[in-house]
């Protein structure tokens, strides 16, 4: 089994938007693949699959706004901001199109700037994602965590981030769950409610999924608590270029849970 490489130091680069720092890194070569992590995450849960990919690919790891170490822009991050400071990176990096790969928060950015730059994605992979925006009880749930955040954001932290993993998964990756949670409580408690109200606002993206010529991927967890495996399987069914695949006994974090399965169909379908 693979295990995060806890504490591995990856050199970085920046851009501006709105005057905000978004930190980023780059590494490998050739044809480029754009990672974006999902909330309450940074740019270093994907070492493994980058140790993997910058053998072949150009890879580049993007800290969303007010997390890791880019800066909060405000009190609300939508999502058309967050692609926006993505397409700052790459325009940065000269990059003209690219595979995009989003991980729970960051597939609704990958799905933002699908719709905004659509000539810019070649391939569109949801990772624990969804095009759906959030129904009327999901944006309650979401204000009860908000409340939680600003009561106490370290019980928050400590009380959200096991429910995204498979009940099996908690006692084999425990170091794993526990970095999480301290790599997540560096954060602001700005950023973090910037970050769920973004999520809470933003707009369904089935058209990107129904429309978007670009090959699509969804990577979901049989046992996903956030997102209804009926949801994907609705949304695999829209175009006849999404593929659709549903891994047994993992929940929310493939690439914690099951980093190298995920990866290796990552790898299939960017090489296709």
């Amino acid at each position: 089994m693979y295990f995060w490489p806890l504490g591995k130091v990856t050199l970085s680069r920046s851009v501006k938007y709105k005057g905000a720092k978004v930190v980023y890194s780059q590494h490998g070569g050739g044809e480029t693949i754009v990672l974006l992590h999902g909330f309450l995450e940074e740019r270093s849960m994907w070492d493994v699959f980058v140790s993997e990919l910058s053998d072949t690919y150009n890879v580049i790891c993007v800290d969303l706004l007010g997390q890791g170490e880019s800066d909060c822009l405000g009190y609300v991050h939508t999502m058309t901001d967050h692609a926006e400071a993505v397409k700052h990176v790459l325009d940065a990096e000269e990059i003209g199109q690219c595979v995009v790969v989003g991980h729970s928060m960051g597939g609704y950015v990958a799905l933002e700037l699908a719709n905004l730059y659509p000539n810019m994605i070649s391939k569109l992979v949801l990772f624990h994602s969804t095009a759906y925006a959030d129904s009327e009880e999901k944006k309650v749930d979401r204000q009860r965590v908000i409340d939680l955040a600003q009561r106490n954001k370290d019980v928050f932290i400590k009380a959200v981030i096991p429910t995204l993993f498979a009940e099996d998964s908690l006692a084999m990756l425990s170091a794993e769950v526990s970095k999480v949670c301290e790599i997540a409580s560096g954060f602001t408690l700005q950023g973090i409610v910037a970050n769920i109200r973004g999520m809470m606002e933003r707009e369904a993206r089935v058209d990107v999924l129904k429309s978007g010529a670009f090959p699509k991927l969804i990577i979901h967890g049989k046992l996903d608590a956030v997102i209804p495996n009926s949801d994907m399987l609705e949304q695999s069914r829209l175009n006849n270029n999404i593929t659709l695949k549903v891994f047994e006994g993992i929940g929310h974090m493939g690439h914690l849970e099951a980093p190298e399965a995920c990866l290796e169909v990552l790898k299939e379908f960017a090489s296709k």
